[in-house]
């Protein structure tokens, strides 16, 4: 599905979310059961409940999904969203279709049923990959070296980096500085935790 925009900008976010989630129909029903955030996109696990009860096969009609004793099953499904001029816009999509985006916490993991789409457990394994790197923490003094060398805007690149962790004068909280042990120069490295890289 492509992007749908509306003209005005939610009030609340996770209520949209909430509702593009929620439905009731003579097929069944839907809602979500966890809802996450990780900067702009929207992580939910969703319960659909079928009106007719558990097949004979305790397969979901796709054949994707293993069922419970009602015929319900929890998927996950993921929002892509973005502010546009005076409106606001989202995409979205469900774990079957092996979504880019995969930081979906390991709580929301834990309440998905079994599935059989391959395209559902390679997303499971990135995210749970994604969370095992964002859990790593580095303290001060630390020396880490990324598995490839990183290019940075003045064109060098530096493989190795011993970390400072430093609160400047008036701030509120720590930033942390990676000085490069090959030269000594300085770098601001983003999304680091989600890099490879092992401590040495």
């Amino acid at each position: 599905m492509g992007w749908l925009f509306y003209g005005h900008t939610p009030s609340c976010i996770r209520d949209e979310i909430a509702r593009l989630c929620t439905w009731e129909n003579d097929d069944g029903r839907g809602f979500p059961v966890l809802i996450s955030k990780q900067g702009s996109v929207w992580y939910a696990a969703v319960r659909r409940e079928p009106a007719t009860g558990r097949s004979e096969t305790g397969m979901d009609a796709t054949g994707s999904y293993e069922t419970d004793a009602t015929g319900g099953y929890t998927f996950a499904a993921v929002f892509l969203t973005r502010r546009g001029g005076d409106g606001w816009g989202y995409k979205d999509m469900d774990e079957t279709m092996g979504p880019h985006e995969a930081q979906a916490p390991a709580s929301l993991l834990g309440l998905l049923s079994p599935t059989h789409s391959e395209y559902a457990l390679q997303w499971r394994q990135r995210c749970r990959e994604a969370a095992r790197l964002a859990g790593r923490s580095l303290k001060d003094g630390d020396v880490i070296r990324f598995d490839e060398p990183l290019r940075f805007t003045d064109g060098s690149e530096h493989q190795t980096f011993r970390v400072s962790i430093e609160r400047l004068p008036g701030a509120r909280r720590n930033r942390t500085a990676f000085i490069s042990t090959e030269t000594g120069g300085r770098y601001c490295i983003s999304n680091f935790k989600h890099r490879d890289w092992t401590r040495i």
